[in-house]
């Protein structure tokens, strides 16, 4: 077998993102219609020369698991160290010592290619004297460099941007971050550490399109897909009454809801969407009518439990719409305060929310006046 058909990926993903800033590490926001994360990870296992993929990572991190590669018996999970070196390390531990040569990749660098990755890897077999190659463009800014109180202009012909994927032979690499941690030395990328041991590299032209994401603007907008849409549907029959709450507001008519919980119709068809975009269950799973607890359970508990659930698979309301179908009573008068009220429960702006009211033209159970119905829809997008 060829050293360049038996090769492992680390793939160091324990940073805490705090420049990204948000709720969530920057490699499990979307991108296109796969995470960060799962771009990384999914470049290498197209490749029939990967053997493994080694993810180090925060062990605490419970969003590893709703990532598509989660299940995929080439990939193994490691525990994170409190450096990149620490990390690397981590997972050089866990690989058999047959396999020759390691690829390091960054988690947060989603648009390497696999045309890049194989040249690369072609341009490192040629030379055996040769340790290991690395990426690099050109510095396009004019640069400054800080010199004590004074920052002073430098030429920029003589700096280079350094990227990923990086590709070293195994034992070279593991020499020389065992070197690293012998002399408690922390470097930025691996390139440096083989430099540092005496090893002989290879620099080679990177791709402008591989961009580290780093801060929030690294995101260009218009990939961003960092949102999911959702329905939500509830029916309910009338009876007569003193009043009914939609939306939380009280509406005084000589009506009232048929429901087991307080029947705030709106509420619910709501949280029925928002679930529903992110892919969960509807609300009678979480609050089922054969449950006496539930019994005139107040709606704003179902839209609590309901953002709950999204925060916790770092998801959040980007806006919703819905229409009440019923021939009484007559929305319109309510539709500011409707807004007000929603906005207040869900923390989304006023102008992201869309309420509307029609009837069936005296058709069916609701057009006799028996009943209502909301049909609404959301999106989301991710924590922040």
């Amino acid at each position: 077998m060829s050293p360049r058909d038996n090769i492992a990926v680390i793939i160091p993903a324990a940073g805490s993102s705090s420049r990204f800033g948000g709720s969530i590490p920057k490699q499990f926001l979307s991108v296109g219609d796969e995470t960060v994360l799962e771009k990384s990870v999914n470049l290498f296992l197209g490749l029939s020369c990967i053997k493994e993929v080694i993810l180090a990572i925060n062990p605490n991190e419970n969003l590893i698991k709703s990532q598509s590669f989660y299940k995929d018996t080439r990939v193994r999970i490691v525990e994170g160290g409190s450096t990149r070196s620490e990390s690397v390390s981590n997972a050089l531990a866990v690989i058999d010592q047959s396999i020759e040569i390691i690829a390091i990749h960054d988690a947060a660098r989603p648009w390497a290619t696999k045309s890049h990755f194989e040249d690369l890897l072609s341009k490192f077999a040629n030379d055996q004297s040769i340790k290991g190659v690395f990426p690099v463009i050109s510095v396009t800014d004019s640069l400054r460099m800080k010199q004590g109180e004074d920052i002073i202009p430098v030429e920029r012909e003589n700096f280079l941007h350094v990227q990923t994927p990086q590709i070293f032979y195994h034992e070279p690499l593991k020499l020389a971050l065992d070197k690293l941690k012998q002399e408690n030395l922390h470097m930025s990328d691996e390139s440096q550490a083989m430099d540092h041991a005496g090893f002989k590299l290879l620099a080679v032209p990177g791709e402008r399109s591989n961009i580290k994401i780093t801060y929030n603007e690294d995101i260009p907008n218009q990939i961003r897909t960092d949102f999911r849409i959702g329905r939500g549907v509830d029916f309910h029959q009338f009876q007569s009454g003193s009043g009914l709450t939609l939306g939380n507001i009280f509406i005084d008519c000589k009506l009232s809801i048929v429901a087991h919980s307080d029947g705030d119709i709106i509420l619910h068809a709501i949280s029925d969407a928002l679930l529903g975009a992110a892919g969960l269950r509807d609300i009678g799973f979480y609050f089922p009518d054969t449950d006496l607890e539930n019994k005139n359970l107040s709606s704003l508990k179902i839209v609590e439990k309901t953002l709950d659930l999204l925060k916790e698979n770092g998801l959040q309301p980007r806006n919703i719409d819905f229409v009440v179908v019923c021939e009484q009573p007559k929305i319109g008068p309510y539709v500011d305060q409707l807004k007000k009220s929603l906005s207040g429960i869900l923390n989304i702006e006023e102008s992201f929310i869309g309420v509307k009211a029609t009837t069936t033209e005296k058709m069916g159970i609701i057009g006799d006046g028996n009943g209502i119905a909301v049909y609404a829809i959301a999106s989301l997008r991710d924590l922040e």
